[in-house]
C-alpha cells in the first residue's frame, strides 16, 4: 500500500493529544497494521485512481472520507480487542472531525465508502458488502411494542442523501435507496430502486446488471 504520509502512528497520537491526556499509545500502534490491512481491503481494486492507482492501495490522511473510515476501523479493532478507552477516544475523535456518527461496535462490511457523509449516523444493523453512503444516512433501531429491532441490508446497497433506515426492516441486494426516503419495517427485495416515505413507498424493479450499474463508477464490477 502506497501511504502519502511518513508517520500515521504520530498524526493519530498528535490528533489524539489535542483532545486527551492520556492517550495509550501502546495499545493504538498495536492496532495500525490490522486498520490499516483493512483499508488495503476495502480499496483494492476500485476504480477512483485516488484510492487505487491500478497497482497498489494509495491511502492519504489528507483524504478526509479515506481518514474517517480509517479511524473507524481503528477503532474498531481497538474495540474488538478489548482496547476500552482508546477505542472511546478514536471514535469520538472521528465524530468531532468529520460529524458522523460509525459506532465502533458495528460491524460496517469489508468494502464500505462514501462520500460527503457530513451528519451520518451508522447504528446496529447488519451490513452487507459494498455499501456505499451519502451525507445525512441514518441507520438504526426501532422499538414497537417492546421489541427493539434492527435493520438487515444485503450487497450492494447505496444510500442516497438523508436516507433513513429502521427498525425490523430488510433491504435485499442491488438496491438504490434514493435521496430522503423513509423505510421503517419495510421489506425491499433485491434489484430495485426505492424511494418514499413509509408506509407510503414505491418500489422499481430493475435487473441486478441495471442496479450495478449505478454503483460500476464506485465498485468497478467488471473489473473485478
Amino acid at each position: 500500500m502506497k501511504i502519502l504520509a511518513d508517520n500515521i502512528e504520530e498524526i493519530v497520537i498528535r490528533q489524539l493529544r489535542n483532545y486527551w491526556p492520556d492517550v495509550d499509545e501502546k495499545t493504538i500502534a498495536a492496532a495500525l497494521p490490522q486498520a490499516l490491512q483493512m483499508i488495503e481491503d476495502n480499496y483494492r481494486g476500485m476504480p477512483n485512481r485516488r484510492l487505487w492507482d491500478g497497482e497498489e492501495v494509495v491511502f492519504s490522511p489528507y483524504m478526509s472520507v479515506q481518514w474517517m473510515n480509517f479511524l473507524y476501523r481503528l477503532s474498531h479493532v481497538l474495540y474488538l480487542s478489548g482496547g476500552g478507552t482508546a477505542a472511546d477516544q478514536v471514535y469520538y475523535l472521528n465524530k468531532i472531525m468529520h460529524a458522523n456518527d460509525w459506532f465502533y461496535a458495528v460491524d460496517l462490511p469489508v468494502h464500505f465508502h462514501c462520500e460527503h457523509p457530513l451528519g451520518s449516523v451508522l447504528g446496529r444493523a447488519s451490513y452487507g458488502d459494498h455499501l456505499f453512503i451519502y451525507q445525512g444516512t441514518t441507520v438504526g433501531g426501532n422499538r414497537s411494542h417492546g421489541k427493539l429491532s434492527y435493520p438487515v441490508l444485503g450487497d450492494n446497497v447505496i444510500l442516497f442523501a438523508n436516507a433513513t433506515v429502521l427498525g425490523d426492516t430488510k433491504i435485499g441486494s442491488n438496491v438504490v435507496i434514493s435521496s430522503g426516503t423513509y423505510l421503517l419495517g419495510e421489506e425491499i427485495p433485491d434489484n430495485c430502486i426505492v424511494f418514499g416515505k413509509s408506509p407510503d413507498i414505491t418500489i422499481k424493479r430493475k435487473s441486478e446488471d441495471e442496479i450495478k450499474s449505478y454503483t460500476e463508477h464506485i465498485w468497478g464490477w467488471k473489473q473485478r
